[in-house]
């Protein structure tokens, strides 16, 4: 029954394409609506060519979408925002609107480029929630792609002094994982006293 799909980027941990192939007749036989596929124009491209790789045609019809737009989206309104992940690639985070409410959804990306930040901080932005990656914990990993467990608590901070957030506004970190060198509840234990709370498996969230 999926109707809607979002993507981030291209690295093969988020861009599983040919997984699409299951939605064509041979394996949903009961399947009677097109898959909305919404990314990039230039990663919809790139979509195409592993299209060729399927078994048969799948029932998908691709939505290009530019950073800084809106996007009706099934009942919600969709804004992608520019991510900082990979050099030669536009990547997108995406803030999810419904009944007032706002969620960023800021996974995979580093620390954002200006126009993002000019973009969060004009006061046309309120969060309610923000679901934020910490992909390198403590560690010394000098890729900038993704964030530390201390650019999570700028990222906080700075969201904060820019009235984007509220000091109650529920941060979740995620995109989590053994090379950011803490264990789950250790993370917690050190996101705790800055504000920041950390995701878990089965994490279900009402606003």
């Amino acid at each position: 029954k999926l109707e809607h799909l979002l993507f981030t980027h291209s690295h093969y941990d988020h861009f599983a394409v040919r997984e699409l192939q299951y939605l064509s007749p041979n394996f949903a036989p009961n399947r009677t609506e097109p898959l909305h596929v919404w990314a990039t124009d230039a990663l919809i491209r790139k979509m195409y060519g592993e299209m060729a790789h399927f078994f048969e045609p799948a029932p998908l019809l691709f939505h290009a979408v530019d950073p800084q737009r809106s996007y009706k989206v099934g009942s919600l309104s969709v804004t992608p925002i520019t991510a900082h992940h990979k050099r030669d690639e536009l990547c997108l985070n995406y803030i999810f609107q419904k009944d007032g409410k706002r969620v960023l959804y800021a996974s995979d990306t580093g620390w954002y480029g200006t126009p993002t930040w000019e973009f969060l901080e004009s006061g046309a932005v309120e969060l309610d929630l923000v679901i934020l990656e910490c992909g390198k914990g403590i560690s010394d990993n000098a890729y900038d792609g993704h964030m530390s467990l201390d650019d999570c608590i700028r990222f906080r901070e700075r969201l904060l002094a820019a009235g984007t957030i509220k000091p109650e506004t529920p941060i979740y970190l995620t995109h989590i994982c053994h090379t950011g060198l803490l264990l789950h509840d250790e993370l917690v234990e050190r996101a705790a006293p800055h504000g920041l709370l950390v995701a878990y498996d089965g994490l279900e969230l009402t606003l």
